[in-house]
């Protein structure tokens, strides 16, 4: 953790929402905390396994210090596109005797999002599939259904295709998708190439603009490299690394809807909108220092911009040699 921390800050990076955290985890991030070693802000997502010891210990809502907080619980809805086990229940082009999965029938998912909503906890769901997200949303909107509340912020991690109608009733429902850019930049081919033409849509940020989905954007570290500004690059110009523009322009958003979404619209997902994402009086110091303006760069070269200095609560946590 100390050398990922160090990553993340030379990145730019102060604030982490790790969504994938066991006991173990825990425990690791305690120890940190209590021996000043969390240079960075941490809001940790509870894996699902522990949603029965979450409710018993009343762990609802947000609780921690500005440095390490609980934010909510994480459950998987599907796998993944690039281990071929996110759910196609028609095959994938590349082999259609595989159909990847589902890592729940979707009465008891949605009875278990019923539960965490009921709580007030805030879910996140790795949903890839449209078949997944239908899944994830149904569940939202029938806990919603039962239990209103205008500020849920329930979450799709990934959500890499949702259909368009999906795209409308998240909007409706409040429900915040939270996309990884690089994952298109580092393997937008092999997605195309594993389930056909309806890859070129991965990711597709511009639609969910257009249709008043907050966007959010992040690394999904380690399984890509904590370089906001790569993703930034990334959703403006939807370029592979390999050089292959993925689906129509009307998927990219801009460069500010893109700084937005790796800021301001980050802490909102996070429920920490009152102090981080935002350079503002009586919020905390957290800020980096660049070589270039995002704003002014020219979009193909976005992902190049020096990080020269990450600071934290008013102190320097990483200068660039």
């Amino acid at each position: 953790l100390d050398v990922a921390t160090s990553r993340f800050l030379a990145g730019g990076v102060t604030a982490i929402g790790d969504a994938q955290v066991s006991r173990r985890e825990f425990d690791m991030y305690l120890r940190l905390a209590q021996a000043g070693r969390l240079p960075l802000r941490i809001s940790m997502y509870l894996l699902s396994h522990l949603l029965d010891e979450a409710l018993e210990m009343g762990l609802v809502g947000q609780f921690g210090n500005a440095r390490l907080s609980f934010a909510g619980i994480k459950f998987y809805a599907d796998g993944t596109l690039g281990g071929w086990t996110a759910y196609f229940p028609d095959g994938y082009v590349g082999d259609p005797c595989r159909t990847g999965q589902l890592y729940h029938e979707p009465a008891e998912y949605a009875a278990l999002i019923r539960r965490a909503h009921a709580a007030g906890l805030q879910t996140a769901t790795h949903a890839q599939s449209p078949t997944a997200i239908e899944m994830v949303v149904s569940a939202i909107e029938a806990a919603l259904g039962e239990h209103p509340d205008d500020d849920a912020r329930h979450r799709i991690e990934h959500c890499g295709l949702p259909t368009p109608e999906q795209i409308a009733r998240m909007a409706a429902a409040g429900i915040r998708p939270v996309n990884q850019p690089q994952h298109y930049y580092n393997w937008g081919e092999g997605v195309e190439e594993v389930i056909g033409t309806p890859g070129e849509r991965f990711n597709p940020l511009g639609e969910f603009e257009r249709a008043g989905v907050p966007v959010t954007i992040s690394s999904d570290a380690p399984v890509a490299d904590p370089i906001p500004l790569e993703a930034i690059q990334a959703a403006v110009t939807r370029v592979t690394r390999r050089g292959h523009r993925l689906g129509p322009d009307d998927l990219r958003i801009s460069a500010l809807s893109a700084l937005r979404a790796h800021t301001i619209e980050g802490a909102v997902s996070l429920g920490r909108e009152d102090d981080l994402g935002s350079l503002e009086v009586g919020k905390l110091a957290d800020f980096v220092v660049l070589d270039e303006d995002v704003l002014e760069a020219d979009p193909e070269r976005i992902g190049r911009i020096r990080v020269l200095e990450t600071w934290v609560d008013g102190e320097p946590r990483h200068r660039a040699a």
